[in-house]
């Protein structure tokens, strides 16, 4: 399934508009899955000294798993993720997630915790399930990309150890997302930090 055009052009308008031109390759999904996800990536710059990945595609449909009574969270939505450099388990989990409600019947969004059950990096690490956050490093009015007069909400993902993941489960997300503020954990992802819960 090819990219509404109207929405590539959109999307595509809005993260250069944030992100600066689309110098890089867009790494094109090649399967026949429903909705084709892209990955686009944006290289370091002086603002921004880290690589920032976002998918392309997600928000081409709602969300199945979506209702009217979520009226906190967008039908519609995109993944991002910010890395020192794009390895290829990054592609591979950013692309699975966006592809998971879809295959599921379900929804993805803020504050969602997502147990992936062994560690996901190149190398061992303790990072094994995943949290989403709203993208509080992007500018105030990053969250205003709309498609068919709906808002896209933008699910900022963030690599977790387990014991986060279960903080998070005993606790609520709001306390590990206030414990990663008090901690100041930075937003790259660090596949060799420590737990912090």
């Amino acid at each position: 399934m090819a990219h509404d055009i109207k929405f590539l052009d959109a999307r595509e308008a809005h993260y250069k508009t944030h992100f600066g031109p689309l110098a890089n390759q867009v790494m094109h999904s090649t399967d026949e899955k429903v909705p084709h996800v892209d990955i686009y990536q944006f290289s370091p710059t002086e603002e921004r000294p880290y690589w920032t990945l976002i998918t392309g595609g997600m928000s081409d449909l709602p969300q199945p798993g979506w209702n009217e009574e979520l009226d906190w969270a967008a039908p519609r939505a995109e993944i991002i993720f910010y890395a020192k450099e794009p390895q290829g388990w990054m592609f591979d989990v950013i692309k699975g997630l966006a592809e998971m409600p879809f295959e599921n019947d379900s929804y993805l969004h803020w504050h969602h915790t997502i147990p992936n059950g062994k560690s996901m990096t190149a190398k061992p690490s303790e990072l094994s399930s995943f949290f989403i956050m709203p993208p509080y490093f992007e500018e105030e009015n990053f969250d205003t990309l709309e498609l068919d007069g709906e808002q896209v909400d933008i699910l900022w993902l963030i690599p977790i150890t387990e014991s986060e993941r279960e903080f998070a489960v005993i606790h609520g997300s709001q306390a590990l997302e206030d414990l990663f503020a008090e901690k100041e954990l930075n937003p790259v992802v660090d596949e060799m930090r420590k737990s912090l819960a």
